[in-house]
């Protein structure tokens, strides 16, 4: 639960009037939610209290792919890695 809420990748993301908040990622019991996309947690998806990591099956304009995910809790910020490509985001916590 510690995970769950708005997070931004800026502080214009995090503006709820914004139609183009691309680094939003809302994260909730069953799914992360990002811009264009929705992923939801597949079986083999390990929790604790402050992280999650496994595979996400994605959809999201019309197409449907399987990435894995991390999302951990770093002094106060969110840290998502993800594979294929293999990449790191930083997200702070919307107020």
């Amino acid at each position: 639960t510690a995970l769950q809420g708005r997070w931004g990748m800026v502080p214009a993301d995090c503006d709820e009037g914004r139609s183009d908040a691309k680094g939003l990622l809302v994260v909730s019991a069953g799914e992360l939610r990002f811009y264009e996309s929705v992923a939801r947690p597949e079986s083999d998806v390990e929790t604790s209290s402050d992280s999650i990591k496994g595979n996400f099956a994605f959809t999201g304009e019309g197409q449907h792919w399987t990435r894995f995910q991390s999302l951990e809790l770093q002094e106060g910020n969110l840290v998502r890695t993800q594979s294929e490509p293999m990449a790191s985001y930083t997200y702070v916590r919307c107020g």
